[in-house]
């Protein structure tokens, strides 16, 4: 068996159990909860590697399950399920600190891709320098964030974005590299969240006049050097 444990959270029974199924095919252990309370306990007890996380559950919403693992300091992935595929709930998910979401239904190879992909991007990587542009310094090892010195309330997401723009200065980005690298080249994803999360990036930096992250338009992002 794999040295890795997933979380399923999903309150239909059904789906829950062929989704283990397949992980457990796939050479996973697996843990199942059919409530956010009962999630939030197993994760406390529990070495978890990923979440798979439902919006939708009984009591506990999926969104407070995030909230509540990442309160605690816990940093596993979170794979959010949804059957809401409007802006606004995706980028809700990845606020409440959410690493992927995929629609329902979906196909348990493109699940089994999602997991995998968030499972080597969160695995212990050679460590790297503190990046800095703009007045913005990135602090990998720590996830740490600073702008003129004073650390940055970032979401784990918005701190992906941020790394990202700031290790990639003084080019311009398309917005497929940002899918690919930040997302995960989600197909689902479209530019109207990376809007979202340039948008909350630039007021929590304090680019309001959008001198450090420009808007190329029809093409992508510029993170200027500063």
């Amino acid at each position: 068996m794999s040295d890795q444990t997933i979380l399923i959270v999903e309150d239909d029974a059904t789906i829950a159990r062929f989704v283990e199924l397949e992980l457990k095919h796939a050479g996973f252990d697996v843990l199942r909860a059919g409530d956010g309370t009962t999630a939030i306990e197993l994760v406390l007890g529990h070495d978890v590697d990923l979440i798979i996380l439902d919006l939708m559950l009984p009591g506990i919403d999926g969104l407070d399950v995030a909230r509540h693992i990442r309160k605690r300091g816990l940093e596993m992935p979170i794979l959010m399920l949804t059957a809401r595929a409007e802006t606004h709930d995706v980028v809700s998910g990845f606020e409440a600190g959410a690493d992927d979401y995929l629609r329902k239904p979906f196909e348990i190879p493109e699940l089994l891709s999602r997991v995998r992909a968030l499972l080597k991007r969160t695995a212990p990587a050679q460590a790297v320098g503190v990046a800095e542009a703009s007045g913005v310094a990135i602090d990998p090892e720590r996830r740490l964030a600073t702008k003129d010195g004073e650390p940055l309330d970032l979401t784990a997401k918005e701190f992906d974005l941020l790394a990202y723009l700031v290790n990639n200065a003084g080019r311009v980005i398309s917005r497929d590299e940002i899918l690919e690298a930040v997302w995960g080249a989600q197909r689902s994803t479209d530019s109207n969240v990376i809007e979202v999360f340039v948008c909350h990036l630039r007021n929590k930096i304090g680019d309001s006049e959008n001198r450090i992250i420009q808007t190329i338009r029809g093409v992508g992002y510029f993170f200027a050097r500063g």
